[in-house]
């Protein structure tokens, strides 16, 4: 057996990585995972839900779309001590299933981010709408 007969299966494993590590690689702004929390989606919605992952640290955004190529977090931005402004654009996955999931987003508050009463703006670059939901 030659040495490249014997090299051909590490090369291809190497290969299954790489393009796997490719397709869950997050390319937007914080932390991305399927579905959503226990009772924070009404499954009749299509609008985002905000709310506290834990409070006065880290919140959640949870976006429903395509499964296989949910909304990407663009931009987080802060105006005052009592709002958080994230922009979600398209996801560069493709082909997408035309199925609808929750995805959630989670994101560290920041520092900026002081007060006790909390809105998280959210806007998406290929939709008109702009949703504000105050976290409880």
């Amino acid at each position: 057996m030659t040495s490249v007969t014997r090299s051909a299966p590490l090369v291809a494993g190497c290969m299954l990585v790489i393009a796997l590590a490719g397709c869950a690689a997050n390319p937007g702004i914080g932390t991305v995972s399927r579905g959503a929390p226990d009772g924070v989606l009404d499954p009749l919605s299509e609008s985002p839900t905000a709310v506290w992952v834990e409070r006065g640290e880290s919140f959640a955004i949870v976006t429903i779309g395509s499964s296989s190529c949910p909304a990407v977090a663009t931009e987080v931005e802060t105006d005052g001590t009592d709002l958080v402004s994230v922009t979600f654009g398209s996801s560069p996955n493709t082909p997408c299933t035309a199925d609808m999931a929750p995805t959630t987003h989670q994101f560290d508050l920041p520092a900026e981010v002081t007060s006790d009463a909390i809105s998280v703006k959210i806007r998406f670059e290929d939709w008109p709408e702009v949703y504000t939901i105050p976290l409880d």
